[in-house]
Order: structure tokens, then C-alpha cells, then sequence
């Protein structure tokens, strides 16, 4: 006998539905609104206009859709970081594009992160995972300037790790400035690059 509504959970993989993708719109919305704690599945199922039942056809909590909602950040992150079709050799225009992209990841999702931040000191397992995020994004950082160290195209005075954590501390003051209209995302952009080119031993010519 074939199954009907939430019951085809088990049978079907929803991961790329349209349906989960306006939960997620939704939820993103009312975390961004008001927070992880207070937020609860009603809002967020009023917010996508459908049911409390279709909610949990494809997530089991508030906590899991939370989650992938950081998961979404970290896989922007780690595209933010791909070079495609430049050199890993051109330093220069390797740091140029990962931090500009680094940039628009952060203040695309500033509002996100800032609950994301606020939750991981209460939450546990989403201080486990929020870390994890952002630790990630460093070390894949820290990796680079290291062959890079290794084949003289920088030279390290501190640890590659050190420099890593500098520019994620730089994107994260940036960004607020960016996404307030304070500060040109380019201007921005070209500021943390030439601190990162003085501290690796590079210039910009």
C-alpha cells in the first residue's frame, strides 16, 4: 500500500526539494529576527506559510534545521576559498580574491553568524559546530601560506596559523562596516590585502 504525506520520509530524499529550501528561507528569517532561543517551529512554519506537519517531514527539530543552516555557511566558505582558474602561485591575486570573497560570505551571512555566535555560548553542540566552521576556514588559510612559505613566495615570521587567524580577525571587523555602508567592500579588501602582504613578506607590485 502506498504511503501519503510525512509518512514517505523514510522512502524519499528531500535534500534538494523546493519545499526544504523556503524551510530553511523561513527559519534563516526568524533566527535573523529573533534569535535561536525564543524562535520556535510555529514562526517558522508561518513564515513558509505550510504546516507544522510539513516541517517535520524534513527536519526533526529547531536544533537540526539550525544546523544545516551552518552548514550552508561553512559550504560558502569553503567556496569562498577556491581558486579556480588562478595560479596558486600568484600570491597577489590569490590573497585578492579569497579575501574579497571571504569578505561577501561574511557579510552576506552577518546576520546568521551573529545568532550563530550568541547560540554557541549557551548550546554546546553548536559551539562544537560553529567552531569547527570557523577554525576550518583558517587552517585551509593557514595550509596555503605554509606551500607558499615552502616555495619562497612568503616569508614567516610568525606562525602561518598566527597570519591565518590576523585575516579572519580583520574580515570579521570589516564586515559590519561593509554591510553598513561604512566602508567600500573594495576599499576593505584592498586595506586587509596590504596588511597581509606586509606581514608575509610580499609587496603588491
Amino acid at each position: 500500500m502506498e504511503t501519503k504525506g510525512w509518512a514517505v520520509r523514510e522512502t524519499v530524499d528531500r535534500a534538494d526539494t523546493e519545499r526544504r529550501r523556503q524551510l530553511l528561507v523561513a527559519a534563516r528569517t526568524v533566527f535573523e529576527r529573533k534569535g535561536f532561543g525564543t524562535a520556535t517551529i510555529s514562526e517558522i512554519t508561518r513564515e513558509a506559510d505550510v504546516s507544522r506537519a510539513t516541517f517535520y517531514v524534513y527536519f526533526a527539530s529547531k536544533t537540526q534545521v539550525f544546523a544545516v543552516l551552518a552548514e550552508q555557511v561553512r559550504v560558502d566558505y569553503l567556496r569562498a576559498q577556491e581558486l579556480g582558474d588562478i595560479d596558486d602561485d600568484a600570491v597577489l591575486e590569490v590573497l585578492r580574491a579569497t579575501i574579497g570573497a571571504t569578505l561577501d560570505v561574511t557579510v552576506n551571512n552577518l546576520a546568521l553568524m551573529t545568532v550563530l555566535d550568541h547560540q554557541a555560548i549557551a548550546d554546546k553542540d553548536i559551539n562544537q559546530l560553529w567552531r569547527g566552521i570557523r577554525r576550518q576556514t583558517v587552517l585551509r588559510t593557514a595550509r596555503y601560506l605554509e606551500r607558499c612559505a615552502d616555495r619562497g613566495l612568503a616569508s614567516l615570521d610568525a606562525s602561518a596559523e598566527t597570519v591565518a587567524m590576523m585575516g579572519a580577525g580583520m574580515n570579521d571587523r570589516f564586515a559590519p562596516h561593509v554591510a553598513e555602508g561604512v566602508v567600500e567592500r573594495d576599499y576593505a579588501v584592498e586595506q586587509m590585502l596590504k596588511v597581509f602582504l606586509q606581514v608575509i613578506g610580499r609587496t603588491a607590485d
